[in-house]
């Protein structure tokens, strides 16, 4: 015989306006969350209401709003949905989670209220170190509202733990990070990120405040990177964490390989086999959408947060897009990523494991990008 299913048992009502108010919210943080980190999704087809705030255009991939405190603003604003609200069913009822404007404007940026505001704590510990605050109230529930943290979890990825090489040829330097957790950017700092930056350390004249801009790469020169890593306890990323990010092993299951390989690009192990490979060897070549895709060399249109450009671990623009300086502690002379959309798809800097020498300046003919990674104690 079946079982007999057991009766549902309704869940009673608080009797409190407190306590109803902190189960609405405790059942509104995922969908919280997901508005934050997805912002992508939301993004209407016909675009956003909110020019103080974003400035769209194709060339900006919509990965851009993940994690994105300008979208936040949009969406609260009212930029993106007519009735901006999360809807939350609850005891029989439908209540409205909505943030609030709590937070002094950025006189720079825009005259209207935050719906979101930057923090950063002077010193690490057991709290968070960094993120972003922000304020909920429910509709029906007066005089109540709830502080909250968002973190940028959709910043950084993992390297996984294994055996690693540095350089394009087997004889150089086999590295390991087991027990070592690291996490590195997955796009290069942009002109928004260092703009947060620059409001924490209340130098709002330095602010770049072309929305145009703000999806582009900082252009900041090599002590200004430092000290932005720095500020948030990362570090300019390293040329070995950069070949072990782009480089795919040859076998992912295995951790300890005998050897270690050294692929020419991060999609194909041969360059030959590759449209760079093929361009060196026909001048005539003609780039597709799909090589642009790949990696953006000369001749390919401008194109920013793409993530068809993704590693074997997430990371991105490991060629072409842009000149990125890099930490070379093997050898410090090494320190930049030549491959950029400043070459012709058949320039011998396509290639991994090919680095040159920067002087730690931006220039006009020489825009150089960079990227942070963090080491998180277990």
């Amino acid at each position: 015989m079946r079982p007999r299913p057991k009766p549902m048992v309704k869940a009673k009502r608080p009797e409190t306006p407190e306590k109803l108010f902190t189960q609405v919210i405790e059942a509104a943080k995922p969908k919280l969350q997901k508005l934050w980190e997805q912002g992508d999704r939301y993004f209407p087809k016909g675009g956003v209401k909110c020019e103080q705030e974003i400035l769209h255009d194709n060339s900006v991939g919509r990965s851009y709003y993940q994690c994105n405190p300008h979208f936040w603003q949009c969406y609260w604003q009212g930029g993106v949905v007519q009735t901006p609200g999360i809807e939350i069913d609850l005891f029989g009822q439908t209540f409205q989670v909505t943030a609030r404007p709590a937070f002094d404007p950025i006189a720079a940026l825009s005259p209207n209220p935050r719906f979101m505001e930057a923090f950063h704590r002077s010193s690490p510990g057991m709290d968070l170190f960094y993120g972003y605050k922000i304020e909920v109230s429910v509709s029906g529930i007066q005089g109540i509202s709830q502080p909250m943290i968002l973190t940028d979890t959709c910043r950084d990825t993992f390297l996984p733990q294994r055996v690693y090489g540095y350089g394009k040829n087997e004889t150089e330097m086999i590295w390991d990070n087991f027990d070592r957790n690291i996490f590195i950017d997955k796009f290069y700092v942009t002109n928004r990120q260092v703009n947060e930056w620059r409001i924490m350390k209340k130098e709002t004249g330095k602010l770049i405040t072309d929305r145009k801009l703000w999806a582009r790469p900082a252009r900041l020169n090599k002590n200004e990177q430092a000290d932005y890593c720095a500020y948030f306890g990362k570090r300019v990323l390293e040329a070995k964490l950069f070949d072990a990010a782009s480089m795919s092993p040859s076998d992912l299951k295995d951790p300890m390989p005998l050897k270690v390989s050294r692929p020419d690009t991060p999609w194909q192990r041969d360059l030959s086999k590759t449209f760079l490979g093929m361009s060196r060897i026909n001048p005539d070549y003609q780039l597709t959408p799909l090589d642009c895709q790949l990696a953006q060399v000369q001749g390919c249109h401008e194109k920013f947060f793409s993530t068809d450009s993704a590693t074997w671990m997430g990371f991105h623009y490991s060629l072409g897009f842009y000149p990125e300086a890099l930490v070379n502690s093997v050898d410090p002379k090494m320190n930049i990523k030549m491959s950029s959309r400043f070459h012709a798809p058949a320039s011998h800097w396509h290639q991994l494991g090919t680095l040159s020498n920067w002087n730690g300046e931006q220039t006009e003919n020489l825009p150089v990008a960079f990227r942070c990674y963090e080491e998180v104690i277990p």
